[in-house]
């Protein structure tokens, strides 16, 4: 093994507590997030206007 090799097994085996935490808070937003819904002005009539009641969310990020 090389030099970087030894180090990067070094950084692993004194950071495997957080480097465990960080993944799995990643893992658990991958999992949980909601994702966005690509719908077009006519889907969004038609669900609109379907008979059944409908929640609207209007979102801005800036």
């Amino acid at each position: 093994m090389n030099a970087i090799g030894y180090m990067l097994y070094d950084l692993l085996r004194q950071n495997w507590a957080l480097l465990l935490v960080l993944g799995l808070l990643v893992g658990s937003w991958l999992f949980l997030r909601t994702p966005a819904d690509d719908l077009s002005v006519e889907a969004f009539r038609q669900e609109i206007r379907g008979g059944r009641p409908v929640a609207v969310e209007f979102f801005s990020n800036t």
